[in-house]
C-alpha cells in the first residue's frame, strides 16, 4: 500500500483545541480566584448591600431619575413644618443617612464602572490580539497545506477554520406593515 504523503512517514492525526488544555489552575485563575474572593468581600462592607432581584427592580427604576435635592428640601421642609409629615411617611434621620450614603458611594460606583469597563477592554483587547495571530497564521496555515506532503498542516487548517466561526450578527427584520383589507381600501378618499 503506498501513501501520498510524499516522506513516506506516517504523521499523526491532529489534536483537538481540547486535547491541549490543561486541567491545572494557571496563574490567571488563581488572580481571578483572589479577584473574586475580594469583591466577595467588599460586597460585605457595603451597609445594607441588596441584590438586585426583577421585583424590586421595577421599584427602584421608577424612581431612580429624581435628583437627591429632592430628598434635602423635603428634610428641610419637615424641619421648618413639622406638621408636613403628621402621617409618619418620611423619616428625616433614614432620609440622612440615604443622603451620606449616595455622597459617600457615588465616587466607589463611579471607580467600580471605570475598572469593569478597563477589564472588558483589556480583556477584548488580549482576545482580539491573539484572534489576529490566529488568522494571520491561518493564512500561513492555507499556504503551506497546498503542499501534499503538509497533510497535517492542512488537517490543522480545516480545525482552525472551524473554531473560528465568526458569529454573523442577524439584521433585524423591519417591521411588517399590516396588509390593506379590501373594507380599508374602500375607505380611503379618492
Amino acid at each position: 500500500m503506498s501513501d501520498n504523503l510524499g516522506s513516506g512517514a506516517l504523521q499523526s492525526a491532529p489534536q483537538t483545541a481540547a486535547d491541549n488544555v490543561s486541567t491545572a489552575p494557571t496563574a490567571y485563575d488563581e488572580i481571578a480566584a483572589t479577584i473574586s474572593k475580594a469583591i466577595s468581600s467588599v460586597t460585605g462592607l457595603v451597609p445594607a448591600f441588596e441584590r438586585r432581584h426583577t421585583e424590586t427592580a421595577q421599584f427602584v427604576n421608577r424612581f431612580r431619575s429624581f435628583y437627591p435635592e429632592s430628598i434635602r428640601s423635603t428634610i428641610a421642609a419637615i424641619e421648618a413644618n413639622p406638621e408636613l409629615n403628621s402621617a409618619g411617611k418620611f423619616d428625616v434621620q433614614e432620609a440622612r443617612a440615604t443622603l451620606q450614603f449616595l455622597d459617600a458611594f457615588r465616587p466607589v460606583i463611579d471607580q467600580v464602572e471605570e475598572f469593569l469597563t478597563n477589564l472588558k477592554f483589556t480583556y477584548g483587547a488580549r482576545k482580539a490580539r491573539a484572534i489576529a495571530d490566529v488568522l494571520q497564521t491561518l493564512q500561513i496555515a492555507k499556504g503551506i497545506g497546498r503542499d501534499p506532503s503538509s497533510a497535517g498542516v492542512e488537517a490543522h487548517t480545516r480545525m482552525i477554520q472551524r473554531d473560528l466561526r465568526k458569529p454573523r450578527v442577524k439584521a433585524e427584520k423591519p417591521a411588517k406593515t399590516p396588509a390593506k383589507t379590501p373594507a380599508a381600501a374602500d375607505e380611503q378618499p379618492k
